[in-house]
């Protein structure tokens, strides 16, 4: 039987007394139709090494082995484990990992090429994998996810809207993003209570900012962290800088912004401009970097 059959998957998952786990977000794809649009949408080579993040009981992994050289898939629940290791069995070009993505070593992946992702994320670890990846980023290729539909208006906001968040700088600063195509709740198994959307991060050969990483990202989440705060409450207030007063001050005329404008406002190209400035500011003073995040 297919995996793509509602039925098989809920009698071989009640044969094998496995209940699936809310707090895991456990929900597999079982449309054929929307498995093969989304391992296209990968575009992966034979060349490619690819990993799968929460590979469930292998639906769209099977897909996935037929496009990439090597597939990595990387899944959670131990109880899918044997039930993975079954349906992978003709594909000698996948290797099952039982492991939290967020505890997997991306750098220990040895390949002459950047890794490409692929992932069905959970709603509740979407952010914390985002990030991972963004961490990585000298090391990937492209991730395509798919995620909740509100989640992926915010790694496609546009920096300084009012759908931006800190999510939406950190993954743009790395990546060029884009919405690929909507996935209905009823072609998954069990339903969830949403919609999907499918959005593919390219990323970039270099940042697109040039400030000091470290004083970027520590501006960045200030900025959001204290949303109702003009930018001088940000530098001065948030745990993450803490400037004194003069010193946020002087950046920010460096920066040629508004003292009075909220951070969230803020272009991803004057969020670097602000960071660039506060670096400028810190070394003429000799002054310590802000504290670490």
């Amino acid at each position: 039987m297919s995996l793509t059959s509602p039925s098989y998957v809920r009698d071989l998952l009640a044969q094998h007394k496995i209940r699936l786990k809310k707090s895991l977000g456990q929900h597999f794809l079982v449309d054929a139709n929307i498995l093969k649009k989304i391992a296209a949408a990968a575009q992966l080579a034979p060349e490619d090494t690819v990993i799968e993040i929460g590979a469930g009981i292998g639906t769209l992994t099977q897909e996935l082995a037929q496009c990439a050289g090597r597939v990595i898939a990387v899944e959670i629940d131990g109880r899918l484990i044997p039930l993975l290791q079954e349906h992978l069995r003709p594909y000698p070009n996948v290797v099952v990992v039982h492991q939290d993505f967020l505890q997997f070593d991306l750098r220990s992946v040895i390949s002459e090429r950047k890794l490409s992702i692929v992932g069905n994320l959970p709603y509740y670890v979407t952010a914390p994998i985002v990030e991972k990846l963004v961490e990585a980023h000298e090391i990937l290729k492209s991730a395509t996810l798919l995620v909740q539909h509100e989640v992926a208006e915010k790694l496609c906001a546009i920096p300084g809207s009012r759908d931006a968040s800190a999510i939406t700088i950190f993954v743009q600063s790395f990546a060029d993003v884009q919405r690929l195509f909507s996935v209905s709740r009823h072609v998954f198994f069990p339903q969830p209570e949403v919609d999907s959307m499918l959005v593919r991060l390219q990323f970039c050969e270099r940042p697109k900012f040039c400030a000091p990483e470290d004083i970027f990202f520590k501006v960045v989440r200030a900025a959001f962290n204290l949303r109702r705060k003009t930018l001088k409450q940000s530098l001065t207030c948030s745990p993450l800088l803490g400037l004194p007063m003069e010193i946020a001050l002087e950046a920010l005329e460096r920066a040629q912004l508004d003292p009075k404008r909220r951070g969230e406002t803020l272009s991803l190209e004057e969020l670097d401009r602000l960071a660039q400035a506060l670096a400028t500011v810190l070394a003429r003073r000799n002054c310590a970097a802000p504290r670490s995040r």
